[in-house]
C-alpha cells in the first residue's frame, strides 16, 4: 500500500492540502474524484475476472476525496449472491485473499421437520479462491497505485496555478 509517510513529495502534497483555502481544497477534492475515480474503478473491474469477484469486489469501487484521497473497493452494504447473505462490505476478504483449505467442513445437528435431529456436513469454503496475496484489489492497488498518487500530485499544483492566475 502507498503511504504518505514514506515519501517526501507525498508529505509536501499534503501539506500544500492542508494550507489551501477551504474553496481550492474543495476543487482539489472534486478533480481528484472525478479524474482518479474512473482510472481506479476501470482498473479494479479489470483484475476482477469471475462474477463473484465483480459482485463482492469491485462493486463500490470509487475514490474518496481528502487528505489524502482513499480508494476503495468491496464498500456496498447491498447483500450479493443466490441466498442474499453475503455483504461486499464485511465479507470480501475471502474473495480478495482466498482460504486454506476450500474443502474444510463443519458438522452440527439439526432438528428435522418430523421432530427428530440429524447430522449436517457443510463444506461453507469451496466456492472461495486458494490462499493468496491480494487477487484484485491489492493488485489493483500495485498497477495504478503510483499513477493514482502521481495524478493527485499533479492536480494539487495545477489548481494552485490556477488559483494564482485568477482562473479558479
Amino acid at each position: 500500500m502507498l503511504s504518505v509517510r514514506e515519501s517526501r513529495e507525498l508529505q509536501a502534497a499534503t501539506l500544500a492540502v492542508k494550507a489551501a483555502s477551504r474553496g481550492l481544497r474543495t476543487d482539489i477534492n472534486r478533480a481528484t474524484v472525478a479524474t482518479i475515480g474512473p482510472v481506479w474503478k476501470q482498473q479494479v473491474q479489470s483484475h476482477a475476472v469471475t462474477g463473484m469477484d465483480r459482485r463482492m469486489l469491485a462493486v463500490g469501487a470509487r475514490v474518496a476525496g481528502g487528505n489524502p484521497p482513499r480508494a476503495m473497493a468491496a464498500n456496498s452494504a447491498r447483500p450479493v449472491g443466490r441466498s442474499r447473505r453475503l455483504i461486499p462490505k464485511t465479507m470480501w476478504q475471502g474473495f480478495e485473499f482466498g482460504v486454506g483449505n476450500p474443502n474444510a467442513f463443519s458438522r452440527y445437528r439439526r432438528k428435522s421437520k418430523n421432530g427428530g435431529t440429524h447430522d449436517v456436513e457443510r463444506r461453507t469454503m469451496r466456492h472461495l479462491p486458494a490462499r493468496n496475496k491480494g487477487r484484485v484489489v491489492y493488485a489493483a492497488v500495485a498497477d495504478v497505485g503510483p499513477r493514482m498518487a502521481s495524478l493527485w500530485v499533479q492536480l494539487i499544483v495545477k489548481k494552485y496555478a490556477d488559483a494564482m492566475e485568477g482562473k479558479g
